[in-house]
């Protein structure tokens, strides 16, 4: 049971002005010339770096202004022995997402906290500098971020613009809107919010399609990551007309992106005007406890959803005390949240793993998740309930190493590298359905990293693990072990019908195993598992007997109709492994024109503003029935509906 002694609530304010005190004593500039300090404040580190020596972890900048009547929180390492104690400490102490590989664990706490810390025998150190940057920042909703209603109009105007390629998806209740309305100390009287998922494909195109799941704000604390996901809306959505690979993945795959898991937290998260809680949980205060309101870091009533999952729950990495920020509710699902996210993950991809522990997924397993949590600067892949390898460890290790190649992230089991966990989504994803499972750590410094850091780090960072993650999604576990297409180009990229244009791009298989390529392919309009039809690449060398070959073809234009085509590339190595495609337009059009050699080369496209997809736009290249569908996809359930009146009180 933890005590709270009121005095040290003085103490809270006394030590931050004498900290100060002795800082203003030091020489001018010496925090920034403290060795090993970078010039880029939210620069991410290693795993392994110091959050307190000023290494590629430390916090520079400012956080939250302390709320008036609240004890100061501190940032502090917590010294552990082995892995058993570092599971326990997990459970009964508000741990950060950071690396644990030196031995101590990263937690908020408070004076009160810290002095049973140390009474039961702990090694514990708080560092004053980042402390006092923790306590002292405005709220950055007012710097740019957006407000779960904000978020919510946003993604209806873009099914209300795009309709054809875009439909928002009410999958169910947050916990405040199921018990009819919240009232809190932080956040005031709201009526809570419908869940609403984002499904962007072309409806034109018939399915079935490989599906895509991201899942984004579980932790609503985590503000960072819901930024990252409206971007990647936007880079499939607004990119359609403008980016090949965008447009590829639009027309050829179903792609579910949920930007607020967790809307009733975001809405908390938000409510300080003057500087963010730090609501980790759900809002369900029905399950005991005496916590706190308005929330603390380590104190707060809720359920962690990223603990409440069916499968494994109650298994070590999970609290059972209502106020600890892993509490794990008060049964295996026992939140409407978790509850509606797994029906509707079900109702999207068939069951492919055994019930044992050990039985694998087969090689042919469809469909790929991604969650994004922050910041860790991970990428997870299951188990985390155990230390022992998953059944699919080469393939879901893979994924996730891929990924490391675009946001440089670490790829790991998170007790080999974070903590044990249970209960949570990507084991339950893999666990019960086989599916391709990946958990993303955003990098950065903290939960609440300026706007500006999102769009010039974080998402440049992680926008190739997404578009990746979207590629594989047909076959995963087979197609990740395939070589890249890269630079698929069109020369020239508009002609006149019946003018010959040739088609190059890069075959590259050093991030696939390193094996020689042996064959590359074209197809225009449609992937070969829709009815495409292949056209055979030859090495720009005359011999395929490289890891990285460069190939063409000369594509006849004679037969293809007026109007935008979409040029799809792969490639296999001599393991017999097909990669993923990668695209290029090409425009056919009559008369006669001056041709500009302008390849559209198509590694990973930046984001583009130009918005012109229209709701009449309809693809070539319509499967044929000679298509060979993918592997049979459960629709979806005729429960959900199509979110179309915005209504958030």
């Amino acid at each position: 049971m933890r005590k709270w002694i009121p005095a040290f609530y003085l103490w809270g304010l006394i030590l931050p002005v004498l900290g100060l005190a002795l800082l203003a004593l030091l020489p001018q500039g010496a925090g920034a010339n403290t060795p090993g300090a970078l010039a880029d404040p939210y620069a991410r580190g290693r795993v392994g770096d110091n959050l307190f020596t000023g290494g590629p972890r430390a916090w520079s900048f400012k956080l939250g202004l302390q709320p008036p009547g609240q004890t100061q929180t501190l940032v502090a390492r917590l010294y552990f022995h082995n892995r058993e104690e570092l599971t326990a400490l997990v459970e009964e102490f508000d741990a950060l997402e950071l690396p644990t590989t030196d031995g101590y664990l990263t937690i908020l706490t408070d004076e009160a906290q810290l002095a049973e810390i140390r009474a039961r025998g702990y090694r514990v150190e708080v560092d004053p500098v980042q402390t006092e940057n923790l306590n002292n920042v405005p709220n950055p909703f007012f710097g740019g971020y957006r407000t779960v209603e904000e978020v919510y109009t946003y993604i209806q105007n873009l099914q209300t613009t795009y309709p054809n390629l875009v439909q928002v998806v009410d999958y169910g209740d947050s916990w405040c809107k199921q018990q009819g309305g919240c009232t809190r100390n932080a956040g005031g009287t709201w009526q809570g919010y419908d869940l609403l998922a984002v499904k962007i494909t072309n409806t034109a195109i018939p399915g079935p399609k490989p599906r895509f799941f991201y899942l984004a704000a579980i932790h609503p604390r985590e503000i960072a990551v819901t930024e990252v996901a409206l971007r990647f809306i936007d880079w499939l959505v607004l990119g359609y007309n403008t980016t090949p690979d965008a447009r590829y993945l639009v027309d050829w795959h179903e792609t579910w992106v949920v930007p607020i898991h967790n809307p009733d937290g975001h809405h908390v998260v938000s409510a300080n005007p003057n500087s963010p809680y730090y609501q980790r949980k759900n809002l369900n205060n029905t399950n005991g406890g005496n916590c706190a309101d308005p929330p603390t870091a380590y104190n707060q009533y809720g359920t962690d959803l990223n603990r409440n999952h069916s499968f494994k729950w109650g298994y070590p990495g999970s609290s059972a005390l209502p106020c600890d920020q892993t509490y794990r509710g008060a049964s295996s699902a026992s939140e409407p949240e978790t509850q509606a996210f797994q029906t509707l993950v079900a109702s999207l991809y068939p069951d492919q793993r055994g019930p044992g522990d050990n039985d694998p997924a087969p090689i042919t397993t469809t469909g790929n998740l991604i969650t994004m949590h922050s910041n860790a600067a991970l990428n997870l892949y299951p188990w985390g309930w155990t230390t022992a390898p998953p059944p699919n460890s080469t393939h879901l290790s893979a994924i996730a190493n891929k990924y490391r190649r675009y946001n440089n992230y670490p790829a790991c089991q998170p007790p080999n590298c974070l903590y044990g966990v249970s209960g949570t989504t990507d084991d339950w994803s893999y666990g019960e359905l086989g599916i391709g499972s990946v958990t993303i750590e955003l990098g950065g410094s903290s939960f609440f990293v300026p706007l500006s850091y999102v769009d010039s780090t974080l998402w440049p960072a992680n926008r190739g693990a997404l578009i990746y993650g979207d590629k594989i999604a047909r076959t995963p576990y087979m197609t990740v072990f395939g070589p890249d297409a890269l630079n698929v180009a069109t020369t020239p990229m508009t002609v006149t019908q019946g003018t010959p244009v040739q088609v190059t791009a890069t075959i590259n298989d050093t991030q696939n195993g390193n094996q020689a390529i042996a064959a590359a392919e074209l197809y225009v309009d449609a992937p070969d598992w829709a009815g495409g039809t292949a056209q055979a690449m030859l090495p720009s060398d005359g011999q395929f007997n490289s890891s990285i070959e460069g190939v063409e073809a000369t594509l006849d234009t004679a037969a293809l109709a007026l109007g935008r085509h979409v040029i799809l590339v792969r490639g296999r190595d001599v393991g017999d492994n097909w990669g993923p495609y990668s695209a290029a337009f090409l425009d056919v059009v009559s008369g006669t024109i001056t041709p500009t050699p302008t390849p559209s080369v198509t590694n990973t496209p930046t984001p583009t503003q130009t918005r012109t997809p229209t709701a009449t736009n309809t693809p070539t290249g319509t499967p044929t029935a000679t298509r060979t569908p993918t592997p049979t996809v459960t629709p979806m359930l005729p429960s959900f509906k199509v979110y179309l009146p915005l209504i958030v009180k």
